[in-house]
């Protein structure tokens, strides 16, 4: 499915930027994020499916537009 490709490439890019800026690990990314446990964001980190809520969450969290998660972003700016 085309929608939870993009969701799971966004999802590694959330959680690289995450690290960059020092939450590292599961637990930790789970907390700053909120609304996740980090048995299910590592599940999600590692293919399991990534659910409109979530998706909806993680934009609301990091400001990025509604529907965000569900697009592919190479050329965007913020990935740099």
């Amino acid at each position: 499915m085309p929608v939870q490709n993009a969701r799971h490439q966004n999802l590694k890019k959330v959680l690289a930027q995450l690290k960059r800026e020092g939450i590292v690990g599961f637990a930790d990314q789970a907390e700053h994020l909120g609304n996740v446990t980090p048995g299910k964001l590592s599940a999600m980190a590692h293919g399991a499916p990534i659910d409109v809520l979530f998706s909806e969450h993680v934009e609301w969290v990091l400001h990025r537009r509604r529907g965000w998660m569900d697009e592919l972003h190479e050329d965007d700016p913020l990935e740099a």
